[in-house]
């Protein structure tokens, strides 16, 4: 049996890929129980998603642990009645289809409200339920150019380039959670329930705060500004003898710390440095000078000097290193499940921790599709002559 701080909760998963199911992940890490509905056979499209063990998609595994799933084919009139009779048991339902697609099977979120008129209905589109964009497919990329988000990214006067890692799915996908959680406690002081959407392009601007700022400001939005900030100096990387590290200067006591620090006292009386303004005016020449003390040290040896002297600062590190490091470990980031037909694999961790509901991101491992659809129908109350019925038909499968 589950815990956690949504125990008790009932969640029926339409997702695929990546945003809403990284939402559904964590409400299944948070104690909910989750019932994700796959196609039969394919199930969802990720599952065709590198990288791959003994044919089992890691991708797919890492964003659906926890989860129960059933294959149903929701073309079907017979398919379209299980999912609407665990719409009715539910609490949450959670999909990021394009929008109307669920409409266009005739079990939209109206007809799911005639069943279940206390649903809490969350969708993340990628341009949202309406406007001129909103018929359009997205992935994570897609979002990213279109937001300014992309445009955003690198040094000014080179390409472009896009973020490291999926921004614009996560981000989606905790907004949603968000969402969900806001729209649980308004049900639970009015008893209504509430339709949460979510757009990625909405969520990947969110994120361009700074920019955002600097238009009310000038009226333009601020250029790309590389590894460094627009407004404070220094704040950004720089060059290590080992490595690059990460110093960040808001304020004139940090600024004569630094140069205290780093043996550049002249540094700070200097006038093109004399103050924020004027740093920032110099950024190159304030690099430059900078980069002279910085590319002498080691980033370590330099971050834990930095920090003594109550300057912030970090190390550049790897994945690999991360994973090693004692923080990383004593947060338990990255930690291992064991999944069928795989064995231990890596996961990331949910970073949401309580204080008297643990989180478990070890439930239960992704099945395969359909893997639970006899239990879940019997938990809905059907018969083993409808359940073998329904899988006769081909409305529902069960994984062998």
């Amino acid at each position: 049996m589950k815990n956690g701080p949504l125990k008790g909760i009932k969640v029926l998963d339409f997702s695929q890929v990546l945003s809403a199911p990284f939402c559904g992940m964590m409400l299944a890490d948070m104690g909910a129980e989750v019932i994700k509905i796959e196609r039969p056979g394919a199930g969802d499209i990720s599952r065709e998603y590198g990288p791959y063990v003994n044919d089992i998609s890691l991708y797919f595994c890492q964003y659906n642990r926890g989860k129960k799933g059933i294959a149903i084919d929701m073309r079907s009139e017979e398919g379209k009645r299980v999912v609407l009779d665990l719409v009715s048991q539910v609490d949450v339902v959670i999909e990021n289809f394009k929008a109307g697609t669920l409409e266009k099977l005739g079990i939209g979120y109206d007809k799911m409200l005639e069943v279940n008129p206390g649903l809490i209905y969350g969708s993340i589109s990628g341009f949202g339920t309406y406007g001129p964009l909103s018929h359009l497919p997205c992935m994570d990329i897609i979002a990213a150019a279109r937001s300014g988000l992309v445009a955003q990214s690198g040094q000014a006067g080179d390409a472009p380039i896009k973020p490291g890692f999926s921004m614009c799915d996560t981000w989606a996908g905790l907004q949603l959670l968000r969402g969900l959680s806001m729209a649980l406690l308004y049900k639970q002081r009015t008893g209504k329930g509430l339709r949460v959407d979510i757009a990625m392009l909405d969520c990947a601007f969110y994120m361009c705060e700074a920019s955002v700022l600097e238009h009310s400001l000038t009226g333009r939005f601020s250029e790309r500004t590389g590894n460094h900030h627009a407004w404070y100096a220094p704040y950004g990387e720089f060059a290590a003898k080992d490595g690059n590290i990460v110093i960040a200067v808001t304020d004139e006591g940090a600024w004569q710390s630094l140069c205290s620090t780093l043996g550049l006292d002249a540094l700070a009386a200097d006038p093109r440095f004399v103050n924020n303004e004027q740093r920032v005016a110099n950024r190159d020449a304030l690099i430059a000078e900078l980069e002279k003390a910085t590319s002498t040290m080691g980033r370590y040896e330099m971050e834990e000097k930095l920090h003594r002297s109550g300057v912030p600062a970090a190390a550049v590190q790897s994945l690999q290193e991360f994973d090693n490091d004692p923080q990383t470990r004593q947060l338990n980031v990255i930690t291992q499940v064991t999944q069928e037909g795989v064995g231990e694999c890596t996961v990331t961790n949910t970073p949401i921790l309580f204080s008297k509901t643990p989180v478990d991101c070890n439930a239960s491992a992704a099945g395969f599709p359909g893997a639970n659809s006899r239990e879940i129908l019997s938990e809905l109350g059907y018969s083993s002559e409808k359940i073998d019925s329904l899988i006769a038909s081909g409305a529902v499968a069960q994984a062998v």
